[in-house]
């Protein structure tokens, strides 16, 4: 007589978060995100944006202290639209697939 070992296949390991730096087009503000995914990302990016932009304060600095998007017309608009676009900050290169945001190193400033 045989007996058959009977195993219940281990869970799926959980998502592998990964450090990123996102900074708003004048880069007077960075923010640290973690993210295990393009999409992951752009959703907390739009999320922190739209979290700020309902307090009215859009990204600012001591530097700058005007807002990102200072008017309500326009963050309305912004959140409506909701289109968030992530670019490299050290050469403009847009990251628009999944394969080439897997390729990012931990850090990358965005």
């Amino acid at each position: 007589m045989t007996h058959q070992l009977l195993v219940s296949p281990s869970p799926p390991p959980p998502p592998l978060l990964r450090p990123y730096r996102v900074s708003n087009c004048n880069r007077t503000l960075r923010k640290g995100i973690m993210a295990e995914s393009l999409e992951d990302l752009q959703e907390k990016v739009r999320s922190v944006l739209e979290t700020l932009f309902l307090k009215g304060q859009g990204w600012t600095s001591q530097r700058s202290p005007r807002a990102f998007f200072p008017l309500p017309q326009v963050r309305s608009a912004f959140l409506l639209a909701g289109n968030v676009s992530l670019v490299l900050d050290e050469d403009g290169t847009i990251v628009e697939t999944e394969e080439f945001f897997q390729t990012l190193k931990d850090g990358t400033v965005i």
